[in-house]
């Protein structure tokens, strides 16, 4: 069955706010995963992965070494190992349980115990600003979104993770993935889970995939009468609707020459960006495939009701979806014309470590362990998360929804993790709310006036 799991802050858009979701599959028992994972995952360690420990800043740093799975406990125990090491997670349900299970075989390998405390995304952000440097917060930070820690690492609060990521484990991501937590040239985290929106298809009512969105526009049309419709999503959603301004050309910041973001270079109200605008405003008072109350709430009703074929929508989505008996097919939005696949917004947690850990060696161990392909298999297997490893992600394509969503995210965009990206989304939902009210509404200028507003260094 499906479960919901957590709830962690994230941004101000008007859907629901991101929730993880389990899938079918009853969770193994902490035992047993201990004991398997203790043997796989000590021998990912070994043969190399996303974490070299490193003692001290600029010395070399030493390979991690798990005790040998038959021979017991450790001949030479870490003096530190005592004190064990503490996590501060946003995780809770399934996903937590995934991780007391991991922090267990990690235990059962390493020899190091792991406490774990689970709390709200803003208290995990508050306590560390005020604990960290006192050498009182946690030396783990899991489940983090890749586009909330920004405040932390200009505070000095996050270590530098660039000497314990590999790349091996580098390559194993997506691109955008990999780059998710980067910031200011720096890398500070390790990336754990993503997520984003996918064409879901109500299959009773939708038998083909379109192969071309103007493929998707036509059955759509043929399927929108009598309180019916082929295709609908929240539009003046800015989380949305950005799928349309990038993939015509649009972006949000621009890039330095260094290949960090931008945000002096605002692109909200670029050419491509006003041609996604306009055929979002298209869809509804050209094509008439939107209905009048296309909010997030209006839509999902819809789809529930068996009155809408196909809406964009993320994971959080496919839990009242399965409850109501509906059977669905996830898959990538369709490419436009031209061959362009469609570029949407995605979100990536991770993994982070406390700089003023007193156990970085332990910390950075128990971050390679937690981001290994391994866990993240068993993440998806438990709680239903779309691993950010692509061959974490080859290993569960069996499940049909995480397999659609993965390829649905492989061409996705990582929402811009500076801070300008706060000041953001209220003025684009503004002007979104604006060109999808009205067929006279002035798209340009609308997007200028939200470009306007953007808060730039």
């Amino acid at each position: 069955m499906w479960l919901r799991v957590h709830l962690p802050t994230r941004r101000p858009w008007r859907g629901p706010r991101r929730q993880a979701f389990r899938h079918r599959r009853s969770r193994p028992t902490a035992s047993a995963l201990a004991l398997t994972l203790a043997l796989t995952l000590a021998a990912a360690l070994l043969a190399g992965g996303a974490v070299l420990a490193q003692s001290q800043p600029g010395s070399a740093p030493p390979a991690a070494e798990p005790p040998s799975p038959t021979a017991g406990a450790p001949t030479s125990p870490d003096p530190s190992a005592a004190a064990g090491l503490t996590v501060w997670t946003t995780y809770q349900g399934a996903a937590l349980a995934w991780l007391q299970d991991q922090a267990q075989a990690f235990t059962a390998a390493f020899g190091k115990p792991v406490e774990i405390t689970s709390m709200k995304l803003g208290d995990i952000k508050q306590r560390a600003m005020l604990e960290a440097k006192k050498g009182a917060a946690a030396d783990v930070f899991v489940g983090v979104p890749h586009d909330q820690f920004s405040a932390l690492a200009d505070a000095g609060i996050l270590a530098d993770m660039g000497d314990y990521a590999t790349g091996r484990y580098l390559a194993q991501l997506s691109p955008q993935a990999a780059r998710a937590f980067r910031y200011q040239g720096t890398l500070y985290g390790l990336p754990l889970s993503v997520e984003g929106p996918a064409l879901i298809l109500d299959t009773r009512l939708v038998g083909t995939v379109p192969a071309s969105y103007a493929q998707l526009k036509r059955l759509a049309a043929s399927l929108t009468h009598g309180g019916q419709y082929g295709f609908a999503f929240d539009a003046a959603n800015f989380y949305y609707a950005y799928a349309w301004l990038r993939s015509y050309g649009g972006y949000v910041f621009g890039s330095s020459p260094q290949g960090t973001i931008d945000p002096a270079d605002v692109g909200l109200a670029a050419e491509g960006s006003i041609a996604g605008a306009r055929e979002l405003k298209a869809l509804r008072f050209g094509d008439h495939l939107l209905p009048q109350a296309s909010d997030y709430a209006s839509i999902r009703k819809l789809f529930l009701d068996g009155k809408l074929a196909m809406t964009y929508d993320g994971p959080w989505a496919i839990p009242a979806i399965v409850r109501a008996g509906i059977p669905v097919k996830v898959v990538p939005m369709p490419t436009l014309a031209d061959g362009t696949a469609w570029h949407g917004f995605m979100n990536v947690d991770g993994v982070l470590l406390d700089h003023f850990s007193r156990d970085r060696v332990g910390a950075a161990n128990l971050a390679k362990w937690l981001t290994a392909e391994g866990a993240q298999t068993a993440l998806a297997r438990q709680a239903g998360s779309i691993p950010a490893s692509r061959q974490a992600l080859a290993s569960v394509k069996d499940d049909a929804i995480i397999a659609g969503f993965g390829r649905a995210l492989a061409n996705a965009v990582a929402i811009p993790n500076v801070p300008a990206m706060g000041s953001v989304w209220g003025p684009m939902d503004d002007a979104l709310g604006a060109i999808m009210a009205s067929a006279d509404s002035d798209v340009g200028s609308l997007l200028r006036r939200a470009a306007a507003s953007v808060s730039t260094p």
